[in-house]
């Protein structure tokens, strides 16, 4: 291993039931959908907000419209955020391997399907540029596709100068396994705070590297 690809969402920062909640908001009221547990792992968490406004919405939505939809939702989840005195710092055991993977010079950068305006929100929220070049980030901007393609990942590699199958990659949702498993990614370590999807995960080889509950151990197990 000789990079490390982070995912941010409900990886580096515990917000997932924020964005559940943001996007709960935004399909309660526009549709009469109703969001079921295997909806929010597989076409909620990793995917962009085009194809999770086009599943449940509509997917006769113009560009526009889903411009319009997904900065409703974005800035209710901002909104969440900022509100919420639990999501005001990283994953427990983060900054520890941000300075230490700093300090041996291993390339890192973070690879996410959320849009631009909330990457710009972290970099402010959580001092992201601390420890991340900005143009080295992977945002979703409508010119690849998102996960589970492999895209993401293999242009996060190739920002940091690091070959796909010596990078290390971190991620927590169901299509992001699958995004790096394509990416052929040399070490996959999922983050399942809970235990909510561990089983899952287990049973379809997606986290071939181990599963995590946060990154105390991360140093250790993963970086020396």
């Amino acid at each position: 291993m000789k990079g490390i690809i982070f995912d941010f969402n409900g990886t580096m920062f515990m917000d997932s039931d924020l964005h559940e909640a943001a996007w709960l908001y935004v399909i309660q009221k526009y549709t009469e959908k109703k969001m079921t547990e295997e909806d929010i792992l597989k076409h909620i968490h990793g995917k962009t907000n085009d194809v999770i406004l086009r599943h449940f919405i509509s997917s006769e939505l113009t560009d526009e419209q889903v411009e319009q939809l997904s900065d409703e939702k974005e800035a209710y989840y901002r909104k969440l955020v900022l509100a919420s005195p639990n999501h005001q710092g990283f994953t427990k055991g983060l900054k520890e391997v941000l300075a230490y993977s700093k300090e041996k010079k291993i390339p890192m950068t973070i690879a996410s399907a959320s849009p631009k305006v909330n990457i710009d929100f972290y970099f402010d929220y959580l001092n992201l540029g601390d420890w991340f070049e900005y143009d080295q980030i992977v945002y979703h901007t409508g010119t690849f596709p998102g996960k589970p393609a492999p895209d993401i990942f293999l242009i996060a590699a190739q920002k940091i100068a690091v070959e796909p199958e010596n990078c290390l990659v971190v991620e927590d949702s169901y299509s992001g396994l699958q995004a790096a498993r394509n990416a052929q990614i040399g070490t996959i370590v999922a983050i399942d705070p809970i235990g909510k999807n561990r089983e899952i995960f287990a049973a379809e080889g997606l986290a071939q590297d181990g599963i995590i509950e946060d990154f105390t151990r991360f140093i250790p197990t993963y970086l020396q």
